[in-house]
């Protein structure tokens, strides 16, 4: 009887034992989903990153002793995302938890923490042209194929930024939006060197535009429009018409920073009266959001 008794006290104990190793652990689904829309990268952007895209992964794990060794990257192993003309933007890697290795982010998760956030981010200061940048984020368990048991959606994610068409111009070597040219004294065909230079910088296409107050010409300090003397203006060597309500001229590359030299050729200064002469010339620069097709 006594031995009977302990057969089978023995014999339920095992029983237990083994119930309890088969529930130790479950794991479910592994997901990725991202938490920022939209992105985009301003290259005018000085901050240490002009831009974050953020991811949360998750797993449905159950028993204490629940973990799952995480590995997230890009197909092609680097830290780059590409433009349709195979311009990279960088970026770096940084979470709540993990480690940057070999270009991949490396994370665990566990009952107690089951979620994930992972950034990609994009120092600032990077000079692109303008255009969507993206890659393929690929999401697997370390040690190799993700298990049969173990779901992971999706295995694949695409990830992009956009950056949009930028541009600037101010003078050459100064910050300053505001400069007054002293002419000297006017004559006929004088040639007027010393201007500043602009200095332009756009990731895309650009014009830069001038608007005279005067219509391209010097007024005499009596605000009087019969003493008019017409000047000449060329930048980069291109005669612009200012007479014309959208005086420009265009560029159709990009440039990170370009001088543009400002020439001035005065009129005809015959019969006129002695005095001040003035105008306002107004610079701007503006992207080229689009390019007409070439015939």
């Amino acid at each position: 009887m006594w031995t009977k008794d302990i057969q089978r006290m023995v014999l339920s104990i095992f029983l237990l034992m083994g119930t309890c190793s088969v529930i130790a652990c479950e794991k479910g689904a592994l997901t990725i989903r991202p938490m920022t829309t939209q992105p985009t990268y301003d290259v005018f952007n000085t901050s240490s990153f002009a831009t974050i895209n953020t991811y949360k992964i998750s797993a449905e794990l159950f028993g204490d002793d629940c973990h799952l060794d995480v590995i997230l990257q890009l197909d092609d192993t680097s830290r780059v995302l590409k433009s349709a003309q195979n311009e990279t933007l960088e970026f770096q890697w940084s979470g709540q938890n993990g480690t940057d290795l070999a270009n991949q982010w490396h994370f665990s998760l566990t009952q107690q923490q089951p979620t994930a956030t992972v950034q990609m981010r994009f120092p600032g200061k990077q000079w692109v042209n303008a255009g969507v940048y993206e890659g393929l984020l690929e999401l697997s368990l370390k040690g190799g194929s993700t298990s049969e048991l173990i779901e992971v959606s999706p295995l694949r994610l695409r990830t992009q930024v956009n950056v949009p068409p930028a541009a600037k111009v101010h003078y050459y070597g100064t910050a300053q939006q505001h400069y007054d040219l002293v002419l000297g004294e006017l004559y006929s065909n004088k040639v007027i060197h010393s201007s500043p230079k602009l200095w332009v910088q756009s990731n895309t296409a650009y014009r830069v535009l001038l608007s005279s107050m005067h219509k391209g010409a010097l007024r005499h300090e009596s605000n009087d429009a019969q003493w008019d003397i017409p000047y000449q203006l060329t930048l980069d060597n291109e005669t612009v018409d200012l007479k014309q309500v959208d005086a420009y001229i265009k560029r159709h590359g990009a440039t990170f920073g370009l001088p543009i030299a400002m020439n001035f050729v005065i009129g005809d200064t015959s019969n006129k009266p002695g005095g001040q002469y003035a105008d306002t010339l107004e610079i701007s620069i503006e992207p080229l959001l689009s390019q007409p097709p070439n015939f």
